[in-house]
């Protein structure tokens, strides 16, 4: 490596996390309880639905609290589906099966005990439910290996904010942002939001999308496993 880092900022979902996995399994037990015949379209109509509104959180449009129940909102609309449960009951009942979703990318665990093993801090920075990302976090072991995590519901802005990289900043040992390294796999969040305050990024890319910005992103991966040899674990 050509520079030493002490601190990684690792996102969670799809970073480390099989969120897509986990949401799929979680959307159709919940709505399947409520009576709604789920198919591979619904499943995709949901994400494209779900994935809007976070980009809308993320440009602070709506807020969390929003959020949870309109993607249901929408997704009933859309398939012109009724039920007599509330919007409210049916997002606590999906996040509390979004929790037990301890599903990893390959390689997750033994990327993070190796780099705890060789000395590194990590912390995870998600945008997620506070709630239901510890859960998951614990589910999976992954847990073992942090020292902090930071959600935006409880640190008051969400990535790609200034404030929240400002922080996280606050809140860890390490001040110098030269030896922070952010790691994720969201454009519009974690790598436009770690440029937007001069760190270092690692871009977890798998679909091979654009850089539209032409951001200043330290090295661009396709799948997690590639990090052994960025930090010459291998």
């Amino acid at each position: 490596m050509e520079k030493k880092y002490t601190t990684l900022l690792f996102d969670a979902d799809n970073t480390l996390l099989d969120f897509d996995t986990a949401e799929e399994k979680a959307l159709s037990r919940v709505l399947t309880e409520i009576g709604m015949n789920v198919t591979e379209e619904v499943v995709k109509q949901y994400s494209a639905i779900n994935l809007a509104y976070w980009q809308a959180f993320e440009r602070g449009e709506v807020t969390k609290a929003e959020l949870r129940t309109a993607r249901f909102a929408d997704l009933f609309k859309k398939r012109e589906f009724h039920t007599d449960l509330s919007l409210s009951y049916i997002a606590d009942t999906y996040l509390s099966y979004l929790g037990e979703g301890e599903y990893l990318l390959d390689g997750a665990i033994e990327l993070c005990e190796r780099l705890k093993d060789e000395g590194y801090k990590i912390y995870i920075i998600t945008n997620g439910v506070a709630e239901t990302q510890k859960k998951r976090l614990s589910k999976s072991g992954l847990d073992r290996f942090l020292n902090g995590l930071f959600v935006s519901e409880t640190v008051g802005s969400q990535k790609p904010q200034a404030a929240f990289f400002e922080y996280v900043f606050e809140h860890i040992d390490e001040k110098d942002k030269e030896k922070l390294l952010v790691i994720g796999d969201s454009y519009g969040s974690d790598i436009k939001g770690a440029c937007g305050v001069g760190l270092d990024c690692i871009w977890l890319n798998p679909k091979g999308e654009d850089n539209a910005l032409s951001l200043p992103i330290k090295k661009e991966i396709r799948d997690l496993r590639e990090l052994f040899g960025f930090f010459e674990l291998n």
